[in-house]
């Protein structure tokens, strides 16, 4: 559906050069919600306006169900960017119109009959939920509400793809979460591509099918969102997923745990889908006669998907131990030993 190979952007500033994007290669299938997240300044913008072609590369391909963007015309672009919508952080709605001629505003450039207009207008307010604020003015309405008007807006040409850049930014985290439903009704309704820019981990759990991690440029981890949130392998990535779960334990416990003179280790469990609710804990303790003491837990949706994170403090024999370790794994369950309990550090 949408491949980015290897592009790059550079902007030239007098006698300096910014490499805002750094060799950036992505391949976005059809249908799927695919998220882009960093830090601010670290190209996610850049990213996505090469997409349709708003940035143009400095080299690379960007490729649209096989079309290459770079080899179009002017006018052939403009028919592939109709395909494209698009809403940002701060809407850019026209304040001098209404909501229903925001919306309208698509199909008036290309001139569609009046009986239409009116018709796929009013379809797209009631999908948004406002159905009863057509004939209000943008300094009427809510963050929220502005955003659900971009989005109508962005919709009324039937595009294929949707770009989100930052769209949930402005928004208090109860409106967000509205968005994202909103974003969500949409992809699985009309099985539109969307791809969301944002620096925030809550916006890529809550909806997205796969995640990139941009920083300083480059795309340096990308994978199922599953996948990167149960083993970051970057520094950067692994801060996001501290925002969801920080398994920081308190300095006094750890202290009381140094002091103990029982042996054991500190375990930290991931739980995906269905072995979230196994009884693993009993489980231990039964087939291997270990103790174990949840220290920390937490779970969390990751769209379709439970995920969890449990902090454990097992003591026992070194052999239990490894079997029960073993036995772990065999649960499809991922455990990293965190520390020997009376040997930390």
């Amino acid at each position: 559906m949408i491949e980015l190979a290897h592009v790059s952007k550079v902007y030239r500033q007098k006698k300096r050069s910014i490499e805002a994007v750094k060799d950036a290669s992505l391949h976005i299938r059809k249908g799927e919600i695919f998220g882009v997240i960093g830090f601010s300044g670290a190209g996610k913008s850049t990213l996505i306006r090469c997409i349709n072609y708003l940035e143009k590369p400095t080299q690379g391909e960007v490729r649209i169900n096989g079309v290459d963007l770079g080899s179009l015309k002017e006018a052939e672009l403009r028919a592939v960017r109709r395909k494209i919508g698009m809403i940002f952080q701060n809407f850019h709605l026209l304040s001098s119109i209404t909501v229903f001629e925001n919306v309208a505003a698509p199909l008036r450039l290309v001139k569609a009959p009046r009986q239409d207009v009116n018709r796929k207008v009013r379809e797209l307010l009631a999908l948004v939920g406002l159905e009863d604020k057509e004939l209000m003015y943008p300094s009427q309405l809510s963050g929220g509400q502005k955003q659900r008007v971009a989005i109508a807006r962005a919709l009324a040409s039937d595009p294929e793809i949707l770009l989100c850049d930052e769209a949930t930014s402005a928004l208090d985290p109860q409106t967000t979460d509205s968005i994202l439903d909103l974003l969500l009704e949409i992809n699985r309704k009309y099985n539109i591509t969307i791809v969301l820019i944002t620096h925030e981990m809550h916006v890529i759990k809550k909806i997205c099918d796969r995640v990139a991690v941009m920083e300083n440029g480059e795309i340096v981890e990308q994978g199922r969102v599953l996948d990167v949130f149960s083993n970051p392998q970057k520094p950067i990535t692994q801060n996001f997923i501290k925002s969801i779960f920080d398994v920081q334990l308190p300095e006094q416990l750890l202290q009381k745990i140094r002091s103990d003179s029982v042996s054991g280790r500190l375990l930290q469990i991931s739980f995906i889908g269905e072995s979230a609710s196994e009884p693993i804990l009993a489980n231990l303790a039964t087939r291997f006669t270990l103790r174990p003491s949840i220290l920390y837990g937490n779970i969390t949706q990751i769209k379709d998907t439970t995920f969890g994170t449990l902090v454990v403090r097992v003591t026992g024999d070194d052999s239990s131990i490894e079997a029960g370790m073993k036995y772990l794994a065999e649960q499809g369950l991922r455990v990293e030993v965190i520390a020997h309990v009376g040997r930390l550090d």
